[in-house]
């Protein structure tokens, strides 16, 4: 299935709903993507909120701020549309809609490209967002879905925090 289906990429908000999350979760989280990112070679910035509270940050050897800013713009993408901000992109693209015209936010603020993951907590909705930058904006996104894949197996393995 391609990574920018739309219905795979709903179904990977599905997949990956936290029972709970806090800066203990982030930090384990954060690292596993630091690893799988020094594992494939890219350096990136790494980004974990929870209602806006910054629990994570990291950026590589090899990034810039310029990175950090795209953090940003994308995680106002998942923040204003519950969503990742590759599913955004692809829906805008697929119903030949432009994000700023379209929804009346700026360019300035927001970017519709793939690397912010909505960080869902089961039963409360969308409660801050998983980001990486500093690569394509397509494994930018495989990126996040790598490591949450491998939380989530690890989880699943008797640590209880997530389904």
């Amino acid at each position: 299935m391609a990574a920018t289906d739309i219905a795979h990429l709903l179904q990977q908000e599905q997949d990956f709903q936290f029972l709970t999350f806090d800066s203990t979760i982030a930090l384990e989280l954060g690292l596993l993507i630091l690893k799988n990112a020094q594992q494939k070679g890219i350096p990136v910035v790494i980004s974990i909120t929870l209602n806006t509270h910054l629990l994570f940050h990291y950026s590589m050897p090899g990034t810039s701020p310029a990175e950090v800013e795209w953090v940003q713009r994308k995680n106002n993408v998942v923040n204003q549309f519950y969503h990742s901000s590759l599913y955004v992109s692809e829906y805008l693209k697929q119903n030949k809609k432009l994000g700023a015209e379209t929804y009346l936010v700026s360019d300035k603020d927001f970017v519709a490209y793939g690397g912010a993951f909505p960080l869902i907590v089961k039963g409360v909705g969308v409660a801050g967002t998983i980001t990486v930058s500093g690569s394509s904006h397509i494994e930018d996104h495989e990126l996040v879905v790598l490591s949450l894949k491998d939380f989530f197996g690890m989880e699943k393995e008797g640590k209880n925090k997530v389904e």
